[in-house]
């Protein structure tokens, strides 16, 4: 959904000429994506060089910074923290490079320092680029402040790390560029940051978790993944599920959506552990994965929130392969759009499981990156995906890293209340197991009142539909509808 003043839309088109990237249709090409090799030392893989595009259309944006706040408590220091944040940087080539591009245009990461410093000696510790003024009042202000500094990738590695010693634990705020990575590169770097000589050996989590369980490899040509999507997600006639309307701008501005962003909130809501034990059996009865019934759920969700019977949700996938270490490549993300056509006449089980035969559809195609298909589907004069909704189910940060014995860490992530679609549902397993939901969305497009009538609208589907699998589906959302204030 593109919501952006003329001003910024023509700064976008500026910007999309300075980075050599056009909007206009020139007849539809596409290369074999199957597969790409694994970058040589110091290139970019295809994620990453998407994302390269991206921030150079507006390199001071702090949309892409993601950070967490972890809390050790005993039996660590500052000392062993900050030795092991020095090991964790001495070994990633991504998170001691920065970027610089070659006479071609080419991005590439070349070797800078890697030393950090001590502001305090024994009580402040700091790594990488970080502004004096970049400090707040409380702790989480702190780290909130340090999370919105914009990172100069051309200048600066893409990472930045803060120390402190506090009267009974030790605090680390971590910030990292997308180009680094997201969520997903977060189990083997905090096992890093959290092991000790007991847990040298453990076995690291090479995953954060993605929307949907991961997929093998298909080596699904781009060609079949634009064909894909111009008949799912792509074609012609598709609504924007908030608002019912149609796209009313031109197929050549709206390629400037990717850069839409604004002021965001989240709400976050535990749901019980006996209804997700429900819920994954009802998963069973199905034939489907729990992680993919909480897609379908998500769709569920905009069905009964807006009336829209078809629509599309774009759900993220983590695109990296055993051989792409975190260490040698960061970002790999993929963004996979699904469209969902619900009838309310079937069963509510009947139209679960179409639900899910749409999303293991779509994950057959997850192999192929999102950017080479809105490439092929620029160029061949289409339009952005209309779309305003993104779903993920996802771990904590922590969720299965192996924390030494009798130690005492804790990891949030920090929200920075900038966020880029209208409406985000996400679906997160905490470190025992336990599910809670969060609710980001653009205050600048929905309400309070919006959101929490969304959570609610979860919540009893999360109810109701193992109980409902043989009423219509028109019933459930019925129900649903009346539950929700």
């Amino acid at each position: 959904m593109t919501v952006l003043s003329d001003t910024q839309l023509e700064l976008m088109r500026r910007r999309l000429a300075d980075a050599g990237i056009d909007v206009a249709p020139t007849g539809a090409t596409t290369a074999d994506a199957s597969p790409e090799p694994v970058p040589a030392d110091g290139e970019l893989g295809i994620a990453e060089r998407r994302m390269w595009k991206i921030y150079e259309l507006d390199p001071d944006s702090d949309a892409h910074n993601f950070s967490v706040l972890l809390r050790f408590g005993a039996p660590y220091t500052i000392e062993t923290v900050v030795a092991a944040a020095e090991r964790l940087i001495a070994a990633s080539q991504v998170f001691g490079s920065v970027i610089e591009v070659d006479e071609d245009g080419t991005p590439r990461r070349r070797p800078a320092p890697r030393d950090g410093q001590w502001v305090t000696p024994g009580e402040l510790w700091e790594w990488g680029s970080i502004p004096a003024d970049a400090h707040g009042a409380s702790l989480a202000d702190d780290a909130a402040a340090l999370a919105k500094v914009p990172f100069r990738l051309r200048e600066e590695q893409p990472c930045r790390v803060r120390i402190q010693a506090h009267d009974d634990e030790v605090s680390m705020t971590l910030v990292l560029h997308h180009l680094a990575g997201d969520e997903t590169i977060l189990p083997p770097v905090l096992t890093a940051l959290v092991a000790d000589g007991s847990t040298a050996g453990a076995e690291v989590p090479t995953s954060g978790g993605t929307a949907v369980d991961s997929t093998p490899r298909t080596g699904a040509h781009a060609d079949a993944a634009v064909r894909h999507a111009q008949s799912t997600w792509a074609a012609e006639g598709i609504r924007y599920p908030l608002s019912g309307a149609l796209p009313d701008t031109t197929p050549e501005d709206s390629w400037l959506s990717v850069m839409g962003e604004g002021p965001g909130r989240l709400l976050s809501v535990p749901i019980d552990d006996d209804r997700v034990a429900a819920l994954e059996a009802f998963a069973r009865e199905v034939g489907a994965t729990p992680n993919a019934l909480f897609v379908v759920l998500s769709a569920l969700t905009v069905s009964a929130q807006t009336g829209a019977d078809d629509f599309v949700i774009l759900v993220p996938a983590d695109n990296r392969r055993p051989e792409e270490t975190t260490d040698r490549v960061g970002y790999s993300g993929n963004i996979i759009p699904m469209r969902f056509t619900l009838d309310g006449q079937v069963s509510v089980a009947d139209a679960v499981r179409q639900a899910v035969a749409t999303v293991y559809e779509a994950m057959e195609y997850s192999s192929v990156d999102y950017g080479t298909i809105l490439t092929a589907l620029r160029q061949g004069g289409g339009r952005f995906p209309v779309a305003e909704i993104m779903t993920l189910v996802k771990n904590a940060p922590l969720r299965g890293v192996p924390i030494p014995a009798a130690a005492q860490v804790t990891c949030e992530t920090i929200f920075k209340d900038i966020v880029h679609y209208p409406l985000s549902i996400s679906f997160e397993f905490d470190e025992h197991d336990h599910v809670h939901l969060e609710i980001e969305y653009r205050t600048d497009i929905l309400a309070e009142a919006d959101a929490q009538r969304v959570a609610q609208i979860v919540e009893s589907l999360v109810e109701l539909a193992p109980q409902s699998s043989g009423k219509p589906l028109g019933e459930l959302f019925t129900d649903v509808r009346g539950k929700a204030v």
